[in-house]
């Protein structure tokens, strides 16, 4: 690898990745039209566990740690706070559900992730909760400020690369010699999120847009530090004010939310609490997911330089900064990348579209 690189794509994938190859010397021009806004109005969750199945989330063991460290550094650089410790309190939506927790919660693989329940927690009914079943707490589970973090990365990138806010027109790029508007790079990577459909040497990988919608709601009375969750997350962001999410629709790129989100939503909180509440606004993003629900990353199979580092989906901002770091590392020392997370297992597409 030399030292001139080029990233199209200042969404989260493209600024955490750009920050790490600065870190190791390299000469980084980001290009980013600052049209981030799966980015910026996602959650930002961070949830160790996976509830539908009652599991462990991908990596989790890794990624959490990794990422606590990564969020904390940008913190004291930027001097502003965005990575707030949360706890989930998952109402169980069913007996079986109790039981699979139960059954884990002091297993050495979950009882990190697990405070085993008590009588408190299977009776809890603070702040007029619906609770059934029971709930259980998760532990090591946060929620970034996306807004304040993308403020504050991009500041701390603007000291050591060049950031151009302009629009990328591959008519000015020849991906054959990794020239752009006549200006030549090493490498050239790719982080654009679910607009990859649209670049002509990568729309054949299988990123699927999926819309997605919150609320951000007024609960006068609703006093809790913790995030609630069944259906869907009740999540305090302090001031009263709670991110309610989320939608998600496949194959939808029009990052305007719909109207029906509101119904979809608020039919949902009623499993939670039957408190009162005030929308204050309804937001929408698309998440660049995939068929497999693995993130696509590494070099094109037939023009050289060109790489890909994209579909972080629903989990980005716990997955982002350990793939950007492996990613980093594959490219500088040559270190192969993780098999579940290497483009070339979408090759043959490739050769059934060209």
């Amino acid at each position: 690898m030399k030292n001139k690189v080029l990233i199209v794509g200042g969404g989260l994938s493209g600024v955490v990745l750009a920050y790490h190859l600065v870190q190791r010397g390299i000469n980084i021009t980001l290009i980013d039209d600052q049209n981030n806004q799966s980015s910026v109005v996602a959650a930002g969750m961070i949830n160790p566990l996976v509830f539908r199945r009652m599991t462990k989330s991908w990596r989790v063991d890794e990624f959490i740690p990794y990422c606590e460290e990564f969020y904390a550094s940008i913190e004291k650089q930027a001097q502003n706070q965005f990575f707030h410790p949360i706890i989930i309190r998952r109402f169980f939506s069913s007996i079986q559900e109790r039981k699979s927790w139960e059954l884990k919660q002091y297993l050495p693989d979950f009882i990190t992730y697990m405070d085993p329940l008590t009588t408190d927690d299977l009776s809890f009914n603070d702040n007029e909760t619906v609770n059934e079943f029971g709930s259980g707490r998760v532990k090591k589970s946060s929620w970034i400020d996306t807004t304040v973090f993308m403020e504050g990365i991009r500041s701390v990138l603007s000291k050591s690369a060049t950031i151009q806010n302009e629009i990328f027109n591959y008519e000015n790029y020849n991906p054959q010699f990794l020239s752009y508007k006549n200006e030549a790079y090493s490498e050239v990577i790719f982080c654009e999120g679910y607009r990859s459909l649209h670049n002509p040497i990568f729309s054949y990988l299988p990123i699927q847009p999926t819309k997605g919608e919150l609320l951000e709601v007024h609960f006068p009375d609703l006093d809790t530090t913790e995030s609630y969750n069944r259906k869907c997350f009740v999540l305090p962001i302090g001031q009263k004010q709670f991110k309610i999410g989320a939608t998600y629709k496949w194959h939808n790129t029009d990052p305007e939310p719909e109207t029906d989100a509101v119904e979809d939503l608020s039919n949902k909180i009623k499993y939670i609490t039957n408190k009162e509440y005030t929308i204050t606004k309804l937001i929408g993003g698309i998440r660049p997911t995939t068929l497999d629900r693995r993130p696509i990353v590494g070099e094109h199979p037939k023009l050289k330089g060109n790489y890909f580092f994209n579909g972080l989906g629903a989990k980005g901002y716990m997955i982002a900064p350990l793939l950007a770091k492996e990613f980093c590392e594959h490219l500088i020392d040559k270190i192969p990348l993780n098999n579940e997370i290497d483009i070339h297992r979408f090759d043959k597409l490739l050769s059934l579209t060209s």
